[in-house]
């Protein structure tokens, strides 16, 4: 099974799910009793082979996917995967920068999103991530966080879906602005 939020690297608002499984995946869940209503696999392959749902899909999220997918297969696969590598190396080039580091080991970096470290490591770079947040944001930016264990200890920045060198420069031109805060 192959389970995707389109709201990621495709670069659709949260809502959408898509999935694929493998014919032994749908194989084993026709051998279950009780494979519930919203995960019925072979209930989705039933419906999928009538070109239907099994309940009423979001069609402003599906018309949104078909027409991002034109858009990502005009671009080219391979062309969309180096853009996003590249834009990757620029944001990890950003964070050294400025004294940073990554939350990930090296070389298991994301190509679609940076994990930076707030001085979690020795010599490292500390800024009140909350703070850093809402200035980006008051500029018209996002940056997230962190969530449970690693809240306000890193921020990711996501160079993912439609972000181009231009798109990302002007957010990196914010967080520059902002680190002069601190």
């Amino acid at each position: 099974m192959l389970l995707a939020g389109t709201q990621k690297a495709l670069a659709l608002p949260p809502g959408l799910t898509v999935f694929t499984s493998s014919p032994a995946a749908l194989a084993k869940a026709a051998t279950l009793k009780d494979r519930g209503y919203y995960f019925d696999f072979v209930e989705f392959q039933k419906n999928a082979e009538q070109n239907m749902t099994p309940s009423t899909p979001s069609m402003g999220h599906v018309y949104a996917l078909a027409s991002k997918l034109e858009d990502i297969f005009a671009e080219g696969l391979e062309a969309r995967h180096a853009r996003h590598k590249k834009l990757a190396q620029m944001t990890r080039d950003w964070a050294a920068r400025h004294g940073f580091t990554l939350f990930p080991e090296e070389s298991f970096e994301s190509v679609t999103l940076t994990c930076v470290n707030n001085g979690a490591k020795p010599g490292g770079r500390v800024v009140d991530v909350a703070k850093l947040q809402k200035i980006v944001k008051d500029q018209g930016f996002l940056i997230d966080g962190g969530y449970g264990k690693i809240k306000g200890t890193t921020f990711r920045i996501s160079n993912m879906g439609d972000e181009t060198e231009a798109t990302m420069n002007r957010l990196y031109a914010a967080l520059d602005g902002a680190l002069k805060q601190f």
